[in-house]
């Protein structure tokens, strides 16, 4: 239950605490009690005892230029091995790349909070135009698109994470957009019940929309209890369309990982990828240059930080079958899938997903992760999948109250009974 939003012009009280090492994690640092006057974040410092982070010193600082972003890649990539972050898609690479292909017509907008030149926080947001059901909104987003798997603040472990997120939210409250929007962001993320706490205790109305279910395989075993996991169906399935796909020719995979040849490899993958029905609906990498400049930019680089695996099912040496995959920690996040419809009857794709499974495992990898939505067919090898949330938040004022109110109340009771209808 939402906390009972604060006045505009009602202030919390400042206290003092004390607190014990122990109770902070074993880190010394510094703990900032807030107080709100006139709409405006006042810091205060709690000492505890001897400390390494000067809690005075922390300041916000908002990065628009693609250069100055470019330029702090060593701390970003310091920040994300402090926060803890597993999967690639907060990374700078990643970021950086995305923002090359996608970011023409948005200015950049990351929110950063610093320690002298320690960078203890960052939401990598973007500033643009967007339209609610034709009404136009000023809007704060994540740097997201539906090439964007999954997205968060990236908050220090061993920082006050509360503190962090308050800051963060302050300069996005006071920055005089409509509307602040957190895309794929991982239900079980504790950003999302912060900063929609905060947001409500300055008056700000939330929505949530879920988005559908990433579906992920738990690896962690051998290859054998992989298959085990799944019905006698699939089993056979794999098996006879194996057999019959190696009276074609020599069944192999092929794995490419430095860039030299990743440039061509990629070539080939995105034409099998669109010469199936991505390409006949227009979805394929292929069928846009800025997606086909994203994904082969960014695998010249995750190839250059020995990420990137670009895996390739050969029958008698053709590549009829590809996965673009990249590798973080334990973990295979399959990015991008294609095969060849000429061989659609042998299942080239999950013959080729059996492999890289097999691989997988035989390499101690702890996990594959499916990305993208709870497509069927994924379910014929897992029942795991991740939840991620999308938080709406509205300013308080009467056109972002009008767009909360459209997007949370007035199209859904619209389409609701719209159904009911035709049903």
């Amino acid at each position: 239950m939402p906390a009972k939003p604060r006045g505009p012009h009602e202030a919390t009280g400042v206290f003092s605490v004390c607190l014990r090492i122990d109770e902070l994690g074993g880190c010394r640092r510094a703990v900032l009690l807030r107080d709100r006057k006139e709409r405006h974040l006042v810091e205060e410092q709690v000492c505890t005892q001897t400390q390494d982070l000067d809690a005075a010193s922390l300041r916000v600082k908002v990065i628009s230029a693609a250069d100055e972003f470019n330029s702090i890649r060593s701390q970003w990539d310091s920040l994300i091995c402090r926060a803890g972050v597993v999967h690639p898609f907060l990374s700078h690479t990643w970021l950086r790349t995305w923002w090359e292909a996608f970011g023409r017509g948005s200015e950049l907008y990351v929110v950063t909070v610093w320690a002298e030149a320690d960078l203890l926080a960052a939401a990598p947001m973007q500033r643009t135009r967007a339209r609610f059901y034709g009404v136009p909104a000023d809007a704060i987003t994540s740097i997201c698109n539906p090439h964007t798997p999954r997205f968060d603040f990236i908050l220090a472990a061993d920082a006050p994470r509360e503190i962090l997120c308050e800051l963060i939210w302050s300069h996005l409250s006071d920055a005089g957009c409509d509307v602040v929007v957190l895309q794929q962001v991982p239900a079980e993320s504790s950003t999302l019940t912060s900063i929609q706490q905060f947001a409500q205790d300055d008056q700000w109305d939330a929505g949530w929309w879920a988005a559908r279910p990433s579906p992920y395989v738990p690896l962690g075993c051998t290859h054998s209890d992989v298959l085990d996991r799944t019905t006698d169906s699939h089993r056979y399935n794999l098996r006879k369309r194996y057999e019959r796909l190696s009276k074609l020719g020599l069944v192999d995979i092929e794995v490419i990982t430095d860039r030299a040849a990743a440039l061509d490899a990629m070539k080939d993958g995105l034409r099998i990828e669109a010469a199936a029905w991505k390409g006949n609906e227009g979805t394929a990498i292929l069928s846009d240059p800025g997606v086909t400049a994203f994904y082969t930019r960014l695998a010249e680089r995750e190839a250059e930080l020995g990420d990137l695996r670009l895996y390739f099912l050969r029958v008698g040496g053709k590549r009829i079958s590809f996965s673009y995959i990249l590798r973080s920690g334990d973990t295979l996040y399959a990015v991008k899938i294609g095969y060849d419809p000429e061989y659609h009857a042998y299942s080239p794709g999950h013959m080729l997903l059996n492999l890289v499974l097999k691989e997988a495992c035989a390499n101690g990898y702890r996990e594959y992760d499916f990305l993208g939505a709870d497509d069927e067919w994924k379910f014929d090898w897992t029942t795991e999948s991740r939840a991620h949330q999308w938080l709406f938040l509205f300013a308080n004022r009467w056109r972002p109250r009008l767009l909360h109110r459209l997007k949370f109340s007035v199209f859904p009771k619209i389409k609701q009974y719209l159904s009911r209808h035709r049903s």
